[in-house]
């Protein structure tokens, strides 16, 4: 609920102008976020609390004699607020454009799982929200000149607060921007990339993994992206989480060769799931130094996972990298070019004679040429698929012996399957 503003009495004009003007006395003098906070809880006489925008404690004023209020004691003994909590800010998006007043948008009453009323400033640099600053009204009730004075107090803290919200939604912030560089390449030499891995105590087992989590629209605000990656720092142990480009980046380390078990890859689909995510992961790699070139091959997972129109939530780069190739070649030219003079052959000849050779020949080399097995998955009699099988080396003079050839025939076969499934190529 927003706040409505009436006219400002002259008493309260000149209170807030000598509020202001203590404020810049201290931004002169070089002020800190505590500081300014203590004025503003000596003016209000209400407890402060400062969390940044993924709800993670900052700083307070008078929260320490808090003693009935749950929520406050939880985020000031713990460092972030509950999730009860948070689900409840996601569910109840304030309407911004409601015709109100520039600084009753900046502003608004919250109640619901708290003992008390609480007023919250939203702080902003360069329109966009960097921090929540909350007042509890626990002393006192909370007077139309305190919230002018909230919202004098944000902005003085958005000029105080000097660095962007990354910093303060990470545990290590120096390894949030290290490996922001290794992403973007800024950091290029070895030796540099090992040193700075030491010096910010970066200890990683051997295998490597990127994990690249895409959010659908509805989770591109500011807000669900930090709590987001907050989640995910919870979900996976680790601090090496960054947000890169409107995605969550996971470096992530593991002992053992393979990024998941059975059970860590369902929980991890559950999650994804819950808050409508997917995820593209890389292979494995072990050097930081090829950071950048696996965060690419995430990138390249889910757009091939999108294109494919793929309902799949993990996207393994593992399991597209012949399509990826395939992919590749047709930027450069006709698909059809990739498609074996046999198959080609066998695909007329079975749209002439409703015939089913071509199927025949793909179930057959899939089961590497074992009859037994290819007739069951047909749904053949034996007989039948030797027919078939003797039918088509006539027609076609194909060497079952030759690999090569039989390789070009299961690439075609892909390529079929993927020129059908992306639907911009015709044979």
């Amino acid at each position: 609920m927003a706040v409505q503003f009436s006219e400002l009495t002259a008493d309260m004009q000149i209170k807030i102008a000598s509020f202001t003007n203590k404020l810049l006395e201290l931004c002169q003098k070089g002020t800190t976020i505590q500081q300014l906070l203590d004025v503003g809880y000596e003016t209000l006489g209400n407890p402060l609390l400062l969390v940044d925008i993924s709800l993670c404690f900052m700083a307070h004023a008078g929260g320490n004699t808090i003693k009935n209020e749950p929520l406050w004691e939880w985020t000031l003994s713990k460092g972030y607020v509950t999730e009860q909590y948070v689900n409840s800010i996601m569910e109840n998006n304030v309407d911004e454009d409601n015709g109100q007043t520039e600084d009753s948008n900046l502003i608004l009453w919250e109640y619901g799982l708290l003992n008390h009323r609480q007023l919250v400033g939203n702080v902003l640099k360069n329109r966009q929200s960097i921090a929540y600053l909350k007042i509890l009204e626990y002393n006192k009730p909370i007077t139309e000149y305190d919230e002018h004075i909230l919202i004098t107090l944000c902005k003085f803290l958005s000029l105080t607060i000097k660095n962007s919200n990354e910093n303060f939604s990470s545990i290590n912030p120096l390894v949030d921007s290290f490996i922001t560089a290794l992403i973007n390449q800024k950091l290029y030499d070895h030796d540099a990339i090992n040193e700075r891995a030491r010096a910010f105590n970066l200890k990683l087992y051997d295998n490597l993994y990127v994990i690249t989590i895409e959010l659908n629209n509805t989770n591109k605000n500011q807000d669900r992206i930090y709590y987001l990656k907050r989640k995910m720092q919870n979900y996976f142990n680790r601090d090496t989480i960054i947000i890169y480009d409107k995605y969550i980046v996971v470096l992530f380390d593991v002992k053992s060769e393979n990024i998941f078990n059975a059970n860590e890859l369902s929980l991890f689909n559950k999650l994804l799931e819950k808050y409508n995510c997917r995820a593209g992961i890389s292979k494995t790699f072990h050097n930081l130094y090829d950071l950048s070139e696996y965060y690419k091959q995430t990138i390249t997972s889910l757009s091939i996972g999108k294109q494919l129109h793929s309902s799949q939530r993990i996207l393994n780069y593992d399991d597209y990298i012949v399509t990826h190739m395939i992919l590749s070649f047709g930027d450069k030219a006709h698909l059809n070019l990739l498609i074996h003079p046999i198959v080609k052959f066998l695909i007329r000849i079975d749209k002439e004679k409703n015939s089913d050779f071509f199927e025949t020949l793909c179930a057959y080399l899939k089961h590497n040429q074992d009859v037994t097995l290819t007739s069951k998955a047909l749904h053949i009699h034996y007989n039948t698929l030797k027919y078939r099988i003797n039918r088509i080396t006539e027609l076609t003079n194909i060497d079952f012996d030759d690999s090569e050839l039989l390789f070009e025939i299961q690439l075609s076969e892909k390529v079929l399957k993927l020129i059908k499934q992306i639907g911009n190529e015709k044979m």
